[in-house]
């Protein structure tokens, strides 16, 4: 399945968008889009993850990356189809890049915890029901659809 990714650098890191760009083309399969921040990467699923991984392995604690909701050149975002300016959501992806060089200091420092898969419980019928009707006593009689009292009275909710 065709998927964008988008790849960015943090502000601390000593690599270069070109860089990133380069390892990327060498490696092939995927279309690749320099950007101020790092790349754009676009292709099938499972060459963009080998990609991403060896794109990491530059400067691990300072490379990220995340899907994107629209491909490279989609008329409904690109600047140059929607007659300049900003992209949508532009803002919020500098926030976000600003805000990596503290991802990556932490990263560095060893402060986050390795993650850890979440185990599965099985639970019984009768658990299931008595947590179902523990859960509707702490909502209340106005979010079962029963009556609140007030001060000036009962209220159907």
């Amino acid at each position: 399945m065709i998927k964008t990714y988008l790849v960015m650098l943090s502000t601390d890191s000593s690599l270069t968008p070109s860089m990133l760009s380069e390892r990327a083309a060498t490696m092939g399969g995927v279309e690749a889009k320099e950007t101020c921040y790092g790349l754009m990467l676009e292709g099938e699923e499972e060459r963009l993850k080998e990609i991403v991984a060896e794109l990491k392995k530059m400067d691990p604690n300072r490379i990220f990356h995340k899907v994107r909701g629209f491909r490279i050149g989609d008329p409904r975002i690109c600047r140059a189809k929607r007659g300049g300016g900003p992209r949508v959501g532009y803002h919020m992806l500098a926030v976000e890049r600003e805000a990596l060089k503290n991802v990556s200091k932490a990263l560095d420092a060893g402060e986050l915890p390795e993650p850890k898969e979440a185990e599965k419980v099985k639970i019984g019928v009768d658990d299931l029901r008595r947590l179902a009707k523990e859960g509707d006593a702490e909502a209340g009689p106005k979010a079962r659809g029963g009556k609140a009292k007030t001060e000036k009275g009962e209220v159907e909710a």
